[in-house]
């Protein structure tokens, strides 16, 4: 048994090693010399595909934990789970919008791109599921966190942290990327574990299948993406959990074990994201829109996503056209800077809405700007407009 055991400790390394290989290799020049083409339609594909064999047919089989039973069931979760992305994508697209397909549709190209995901989706998934397996033995917390984070960081290209200038930007990257491909991880590593390979090739697989069949696409912004990215894996574990908890009849030992508290620990990191972006812990902070004063740039009901303005450089560098939100009072108010004037030695804003016919009657001074606009997301402020509509002192005081 120790034998085995050192054998199989041996056989997860060189697996890591491998997957180091390809990831090194896939964000190196590397590839400039083989060209992306090739790469993508015959050696990775072939590099993943030497490996489910040598996974399949010749390393010492390892067996999960679950029974037979429970892997049917958990593959239909893992399938209703794929539904429930797809159709949460569909509905973004149908908010913020639609675009074409960057993927090929000729026969030939759907072939390629076929090929190319499958082998790379079953030799990750298998992959996935014989680290958690061999290590069976192992504190059930550090296998999960270590297979986790190796998942995740081999998913996550090099070139995406090269658009990484700022705060700003890099909270673009952990909402848009770094944090869904977290939370699909985890959930999809969950999955493994109720329910073999198949169930997290089911589930990821329905979903790349809608993104390289699929004519046209969400054309979701950065947010869109990191709140659907984070939202459905996070609940979709939840529900997978708690319904295995209860087909094994193990709820009690499931807790006890911990499993329960990291099945909440993505939605506890959505809800404190939440909060720290509603309230403003972030450079980017969301703002509801409550009239048609910058119509049709923004309509009521939308959600503005605002950048902090705080530093003297930064008022210095608001400009002629640039919309901002400024404090009135107790309003908060988004209008175009229409003029920049001085006034005892001191810069100040006379602003107008781009739907008003006049422009503001007072100018602002840089104490009272709050921050600039950077997106618009269309409708989903429509909770706070209807509560803010039976407040008319807040419209009274917007001209037009």
């Amino acid at each position: 048994m120790v034998e085995q055991g050192k054998i199989y400790n041996k056989i997860v390394i060189l697996i890591v090693v491998y997957m180091i290989l390809l990831y090194s290799v896939e964000n190196s020049v590397i590839i400039n010399w083989i060209g992306s083409n090739l790469w993508n339609a015959w050696v990775q594909p072939v590099s993943w595909l030497i490996l489910i064999l040598l996974l399949r047919y010749k390393v010492p089989r390892v067996h999960g934990t679950s029974k037979l039973t429970h892997q049917k069931v958990v593959s239909m979760w893992a399938f209703n789970c794929g539904v429930i992305y797809i159709i949460a994508s569909i509905l973004g697209g149908l908010l913020q919008g639609f675009g074409k397909s960057p993927y090929s549709h000729t026969p030939k190209g759907i072939m390629f791109n076929m090929i190319m995901m499958l082998t790379m989706l079953v030799g990750r998934e298998f992959i996935r599921a014989y680290l958690l397996n061999s290590l069976a033995r192992k504190e059930n917390t550090l296998r999960i966190v270590g297979v986790v984070i190796l998942m995740t960081i081999t998913q996550i290209t090099l070139a995406s942290f090269t658009t990484v200038t700022d705060i700003k930007s890099l909270t673009i990257l952990l909402a848009e990327k770094v944090l869904p491909i977290l939370c699909q991880n985890i959930l999809a590593t969950y999955l493994v574990i109720y329910g073999g390979s198949i169930s997290s090739i089911i589930y990821l697989g329905m979903i790349e299948i809608f993104m390289y069949l699929a004519p046209i696409l969400p054309n979701m912004g950065w947010f869109g993406k990191g709140v659907i990215g984070i939202m459905v894996p996070s609940f979709a574990l939840i529900m997978v959990s708690e319904t295995y908890a209860k087909l094994t009849k193990t709820t009690k030992a499931y807790k006890s074990q911990g499993e329960s508290v990291w099945s909440w620990v993505p939605t506890v990191i959505l809800s404190i994201s939440i909060i720290w972006f509603t309230v403003g812990v972030f450079p980017i902070y969301p703002s509801a829109i409550a009239t048609g004063s910058m119509e049709p740039v923004i309509d009521p009901g939308d959600v503005v996503l605002m950048h902090k303005v705080k530093s003297r450089e930064e008022i210095n560098a608001l400009q002629v056209g640039d919309v901002m939100q400024f404090k009135r009072g107790d309003l908060l108010i988004v209008h175009r800077i229409l003029e920049i004037v001085e006034e005892e030695g001191q810069k100040v804003y006379r602003t107008k809405g781009d739907n008003n016919s006049v422009a503001d009657s007072e100018l602002v001074k840089a104490e009272d700007i709050k921050g600039e606009l950077v997106k618009v997301i269309p409708k989903i402020g429509w909770p706070t407009l209807m509560f803010k509509s039976n407040n008319p002192d807040i419209l009274e005081q917007v001209e037009f």
